[in-house]
């Protein structure tokens, strides 16, 4: 399944009914699920990355989100003060071993962000070795509270527009997906200005989309919300952002 919108809203207004509808309701150690196989998402503006509705406008905890990512690090104490759900994932009481922050900027001492960024310059441009690796086979190896449901982030820069596909094994369409799609489009954007390039579309494909059945009455209201906005947040400065954000 292919869905494509301009902006988060036009995506989750083509998504959630279809989840609401589905017959397909596997029954996970998390709860009761109604889901949908082998979804594809496409931003059109990933800068349209916040719903404007009244029941899903809530930018701090997915802005929480992209910087506990930006720390680098995995601690519980960052993120549980955004996030509170996040104590439920941890093994120690002290990090999240699903965390991104370490798998994205130091994965076995590989900083992969910038291995990608470099990738794409000069003449790796067209490159589609531009991959980050987020889920690793050791997370199979040994049993945690939580492994991360992201798989890998793939970039690609065509016609001076760098694009986006995100790979997830699963995907909670409530609470995960705006988190997900907010982070990852401003990481989009901030590989972009630091390749000095525009900005182009934010894919994103789920193996296994979901809604749990607690959440079917809350979709079903931002439904019936109708059409919102489609104001989009501001470009980021020309320039590399990284000086910053570090």
């Amino acid at each position: 399944m292919r869905l494509v919108g301009r902006t988060l809203d036009d995506v989750l207004r083509k998504l959630y009914p279809r989840l609401v509808r589905s017959r397909n309701r596997p029954q996970p150690s998390r709860g009761a699920t109604r889901e949908v196989l082998g979804v594809l998402l496409e931003l059109v503006d990933p800068r349209a990355r916040l719903s404007r509705s009244e029941t899903r406008a809530v930018p701090y905890t997915g802005l929480g989100e992209l910087l506990w990512y930006l720390s680098r690090d995995n601690q519980l104490a960052f993120i549980q003060h955004y996030l509170p759900r996040y104590a439920d994932e941890s093994d120690d009481g002290e990090t999240v071993h699903g965390g991104y922050g370490p798998r994205l900027f130091n994965h076995r001492g590989i900083n992969q962000i910038r291995n990608v960024t470099e990738r794409l310059r000069g003449d790796g441009s067209t490159s589609r070795r531009a991959v980050v690796q987020i889920f690793d086979a050791e997370d199979m190896a040994s049993p945690h509270s939580e492994v991360p449901c992201t798989t890998t982030l793939q970039f690609f820069v065509r016609s001076k527009r760098l694009h986006m596909l995100t790979t997830m094994r699963s995907n909670d369409a409530w609470i995960g997906l705006p988190h997900d799609i907010f982070c990852f489009t401003m990481l989009q954007e901030i590989v972009a200005r630091s390749l000095g390039v525009g900005l182009g579309r934010y894919r994103h494909f789920a193996g296994s989309m979901h809604l749990y059945e607690d959440r079917v009455g809350s979709a079903e209201k931002y439904l019936g919300e109708g059409v919102q906005s489609t104001i989009a947040m501001p470009q980021m400065p020309v320039g590399t952002p990284w000086p910053a954000i570090t």
